[in-house]
């Protein structure tokens, strides 16, 4: 059975050239819903519109797929015996030859492939055969790319590479694009919009900007970033602060909370600084290691960065 799901306002927000990238845990419904969006699977309840019209259910038709619409798999479906320059070659073999050359060449050209257009498939890195699919998929313009968790498995120097071809790919501004991830960083960093998908049912959707800095609720707030929750007078969790915004002042007067430094960790262009009060726990950012374990520290916020949930 397909889980129900539902995402009103999804299709009023879904422009043309759009990036909307589908964040959720695994389990969400994420790849359930390009599956239903691709026409490889249909729906319990709804329909898909495809330019206005509703598109036939995927069980009447003799194949599954959409012509304007392209979903990459995880697996990627590349030939593995053929080489990259020959996978994307395939989806144009209906074309005149030398339109094919031209067309394959400038599609090695924006998934930065020109150096391993003569490699079999099979001997590619995870990468690569990303951006070899991405290529094979947008061959012939579609009018949608589906993306599933594109990013997934791969290593720092890839995630970059790929992250520069769908840079390229966006800055063309005329395909749309859902893809779906379960890393914040993703979705903040590549989407138009975001749409919040949660046990089957988007809970919110809007800018990056928008879902990070008001998020509708305490899952939507943790999914999409570091939190610290401060009790309220009640003595229940109901406040919240990114950690971006805290900062250390020597003035006691200005202090809005008081603790010791627990923990100082890390993570390459910033150091992350937990300190402790009793049971609660505070973290914040620093660009240098200017603390100590156990240094007693103060710390500041504005006001209209504490949000209540």
């Amino acid at each position: 059975m397909v889980p129900t799901l539902s995402f009103p306002a999804l299709t009023s927000i879904w422009r043309r050239g759009e990036w909307l990238g589908v964040l959720g845990e695994s389990g969400s419904g994420k790849s359930t819903l390009l599956r239903i969006l691709g026409r490889f699977l249909d729906a319990e309840q709804g329909d898909v519109f495809f330019r206005g019209q509703p598109l036939k259910p995927v069980a009447s038709e003799l194949m599954p797929g959409h012509e304007g619409i392209r979903l990459i798999h995880q697996e990627f479906e590349l030939f593995p015996n053929q080489t990259v320059e020959e996978n994307i070659a395939y989806s144009l073999r209906f074309y005149e030859p030398d339109y094919r050359l031209e067309k394959v060449a400038e599609l090695l050209e924006t998934t930065a492939l020109k150096n391993v257009k003569d490699r079999k498939a099979k001997l590619l890195s995870g990468g690569e055969k990303q951006r070899t699919a991405i290529a094979k998929a947008i061959a012939e313009r579609p009018d949608v790319l589906l993306l599933d968790e594109p990013f997934a498995h791969l290593d720092n120097h890839n995630r970059r590479v790929l992250a520069d071809a769908i840079e390229r790919l966006r800055k063309r501004g005329k395909m749309s694009c859902v893809f779906v991830t379960h890393e914040a960083a993703d979705a903040l960093a590549w989407s138009d919009r975001i749409a919040v998908l949660r046990d089957g049912k988007i809970i919110q959707i809007g800018t990056p900007q928008d879902v990070y800095d008001n998020p509708a609720n305490s899952y939507v707030a943790e999914l999409t970033g570091d939190i610290n929750w401060i009790a309220g007078e009640s003595g229940k969790k109901q406040f919240y602060i990114r950690p971006e915004k805290i900062k250390p002042t020597r003035n006691p007067e200005k202090s809005r909370w008081e603790g010791k430094v627990e923990a100082m960790r890390f993570h390459g262009n910033h150091w992350e600084i937990r300190c402790l009060k009793g049971k609660e726990q505070l973290s914040f950012y620093r660009n240098k290691p200017d603390l100590e374990i156990g240094q007693e520290v103060h710390l500041t916020y504005a006001a209209k960065d504490l949000k209540s949930i």
